[in-house]
């Protein structure tokens, strides 16, 4: 065998490793993707437990605590709260803002399930405005929200209000 051809079967067996190499590569990213795309189904998985957990909590004030649910009524019906009933009422609309907030962060950052947490539903979430529309819930928007909350999320807030306002006032 002469020179010529060792060098045509070195350059045989070096274009075969570089093609084994680029295939190992690219089962090597194969399998990278997979355990990326796993660790933001749990990553997403974790967000939705914990915001479920947050609204759990939420609803757990109203179902143990007897005394809160009165302050509840009375704040949602406007009937008069002393300077204790105000401060509880006020602040369970906070936890309520934060838990939307969080929802909106979610779904905006993409690591909430798609479809879990629509951000238009957020921004007019029912609940959210039936506390807002209270006058203590009015007092604390106008007050103290802007120190609590972006810029952002209370102007989209106040949008989805004032369209739920003048569907109110047009029927």
């Amino acid at each position: 065998m002469n020179w010529e051809a060792l060098g045509a079967i070195g350059e045989i067996i070096g274009a075969a490793a570089v093609l084994a190499t680029l295939f190992y590569l690219a089962a090597q990213i194969k399998m990278q993707n997979r355990q990326l795309e796993k660790s933001n189904d749990h990553a997403r998985a974790q967000t939705s437990v914990q915001i479920n957990d947050q609204a759990l909590e939420f609803v757990d004030i109203l179902m143990r605590d007897k005394e809160f649910v009165e302050i509840y009524r009375k704040g949602l019906s406007n009937q008069p709260l002393n300077e204790n009933e105000v401060v509880q009422f006020s602040y369970f609309i906070v936890r309520m803002a934060g838990l939307l907030e969080s929802n909106v962060t979610a779904a905006k950052a993409g690591v909430s399930f798609e479809g879990d947490y629509d951000v238009e539903f957020l921004y007019g979430n029912p609940f959210m405005h039936k506390l807002i529309n209270t006058d203590v819930g009015e007092r604390w928007f106008k007050e103290d929200a802007r120190m609590l909350f972006s810029e952002e999320f209370l102007s989209n807030i106040s949008a989805y209000r004032n369209k739920d306002l003048s569907n109110t006032a047009s029927t």
